[in-house]
Parts: C-alpha cells; structure tokens; sequence
C-alpha cells in the first residue's frame, strides 16, 4: 500500500474564515478536530528542525496553546496561508526550546548547533516538501477510515490507495461492485464534510 494523497474530482478549499470564527467562539469540537489533523504535521515539522523524538511531541503542545492563544489575530493576506502561519509558530517554539536548554547545566554541544542553523535559515521548514501534503491528507484520511468497519476500510484503501480493479475487490471482499463504488463515495465525501476547511489546496 501506498502513502499517496487520495484523488477526488472535487478541490479541498482554504482554511476557511467558518473554522477560524468557530475555533475563536470557543467551539471544542473545531478546536479538537484541528489538533486531530495537524499534530502529525507539527511533529514532522519539530523533528526536520533536529528535534528527538519525545522534545518534538513536547514543543508540539507548546504550538498548539500558542495557537489557541493567537488565533484570533490569525489574518489571512495575499498568498499567505493558514499553514504557512503554522509554521512560523512551529518554528518559534523550536528556536525557544533549543535556546532554553543552551541555558541548562550540561547543555549538548548540538544544541546551540541547532539553534544557529534556525537562526541563520529563516525559512526552515517553509520550502517545497511533499512530505507535508502526504502527512496532511493521510492522516485525514485515517481519521474518516477509522469511524468505519474494517471490510468499509479494506475495500476503499485497495481501490483507491492501491489503485486495484473495483471489479476484482468485490469478488474478493464478497461484496458487490456498485457496494465498492458507493464506499468509495461515502469515504471521500465524509473526508470533505468533515477536513475540507482545515486543508489547503491541492497543488496539480
């Protein structure tokens, strides 16, 4: 099976302002489905920064009551974006982690290392990188597949992820090829219904 981002005909909007309005009034369920998507991405983000594993997962927190806390003052102008925000937060958090332990007794010599090479290279983080729309959309997608059965499961990732021959899946998974196709629908629509506003565009 493939990591690749799932194909849709439809495009996935911006973040959009309905998201930021119901995360800003307090709405936990925005605020939980927020975090539900975009820790993995953050995490990705702390450890191309050259944080370890368990220092990652902790700045990650830090972001996220960084963003809550700034959200409000979220604006989105010209070509920026949601995400692009987000990782200047995420980049932040790293840069004041890394110069908190060059502070501590015993700091590691790569510690202040690290902290040159974010201080000197602003845009780390922000270049080209597949990787982001590939964490992004997948984990979105293992959000949905997780409310459905494994058979539901099963069938939409072999037709779609693996690119296999509908017709072959539901000889094989016992079910019929229109039950295949109308999984399919339900997944992909449940994925809009539920992330469209959280993700950005998808590039061509």
């Amino acid at each position: 099976m493939t990591d690749e981002p799932v194909e849709d005909n439809g495009q996935i909007e911006n973040t959009s302002s309905t998201w930021l309005e119901r995360v800003r009034a307090g709405e936990s369920s925005a605020w939980n489905t927020f975090v539900r998507l975009y820790s993995p991405l953050i995490y990705h983000w702390c450890r191309r920064c050259g944080l370890q594993t368990a220092d990652a997962a902790d700045v990650g927190q830090d972001v996220f009551r960084a963003v809550l806390a700034a959200i409000g003052q979220f604006q989105r102008e010209g070509d920026g974006s949601f995400r692009g925000w987000l990782r200047v937060i995420t980049r932040n958090k790293v840069r004041d982690f890394l110069w908190a332990r060059t502070k501590a007794p015993g700091a590691g010599g790569d510690t202040g290392g690290l902290l040159e090479s974010i201080a000197v290279e602003p845009q780390v983080g922000d270049g080209p990188d597949p990787e982001e729309e590939r964490i992004l959309y997948r984990r979105a997608l293992d959000l949905v597949l997780a409310e459905h059965k494994e058979e539901t499961r099963n069938a939409f990732l072999r037709v779609v992820i693996d690119k296999q021959d509908p017709v072959a899946v539901a000889a094989d998974l016992g079910m019929s090829v229109n039950a295949v196709y109308l999984i399919k629908s339900r997944v992909l629509r449940r994925l809009r219904e539920e992330y469209a506003e959280l993700l950005e565009p998808r590039p061509e």
